[in-house]
């Protein structure tokens, strides 16, 4: 099965950040934590998956890991969504090689901890393809947190819906598409938990991940990064 996971958003400044989204939504991020060295971040955990935002603060420490590089590249350019995490259920390998024998260059499994708040860690195992595209996640524990919100969705933006249509569909073993709305060509992968919804765009400057989707029993709210910072609209 493919779930939804959790979303970590690049943010220039993580105080401001917080206080917006918690302002706005009602959520409650956690106390700061650091997700791995040169950075710092807080995570607001719902029913249903999390958001983590992560700021960085020393960009030489950042430098000295892999992913701390990557998202000193990322960060140093721009506010907006770093990466989507899909959780897999039964086993990495038996989800990823299928998709390694159609071209999907796969990079794992590899083994990661992730910090909590109270000293602990949560052990899991992700694969990825690339910094544009989901990557996938499996715990070695089951995760439950009391929260009246859940993670609902991601939209995407593309200048080639037809092209990343055939790669989201090897990729992540994902059921054919459907128009979100008649005449338009936006299309939206159901996963077994929320969603991704791929939109079109003519600037490459506009494609990538773009907004987040969250919803509390009939509210929903739509969490947009812009060239202005993180916006979040209901």
């Amino acid at each position: 099965m493919l779930f939804l996971d959790h979303v970590t958003l690049a943010v220039p400044n993580l105080s401001q950040a917080v206080h917006l989204i918690q302002e706005t939504t009602g959520i409650i991020f956690t106390k700061q934590v650091i997700p791995f060295p040169g950075t710092i971040g807080q995570v607001a955990y719902l029913r249903e998956g999390f958001i983590e935002l992560i700021a960085l603060e020393d960009l030489e420490e950042a430098q000295k890991t892999p992913l701390g590089s990557a998202f000193a590249a990322f960060a140093s350019q721009r506010a907006g969504i770093f990466g989507v995490a899909l959780e897999v259920t039964g086993g990495l390998p038996s989800f990823i090689e299928p998709a390694r024998s159609l071209g999907i260059p796969y990079i794992g499994p590899n083994h990661q901890l992730a910090p909590l708040e109270d000293g602990t860690s949560i052990s899991f195992q992700t694969a990825y393809i690339g910094p544009h595209m989901p990557w996938l996640i499996e715990y070695e524990q089951s995760r439950v947190w009391p929260s009246s919100y859940t993670l609902t969705g991601v939209e995407i933006q593309t200048t080639n819906i037809e092209k990343d249509l055939s790669v989201y569909s090897s990729a992540y073993q994902m059921q054919a598409s459907i128009a979100t709305d008649s005449g338009s060509l936006d299309r939206i992968f159901l996963l077994d938990r929320g969603w991704l919804s791929l939109h079109h765009t003519d600037t490459n400057e506009t494609s990538g991940f773009n907004a987040i989707v969250l919803k509390k029993d009939s509210d929903t709210f739509r969490i947009l990064c812009t060239s202005q910072g993180v916006q979040v609209t209901s």
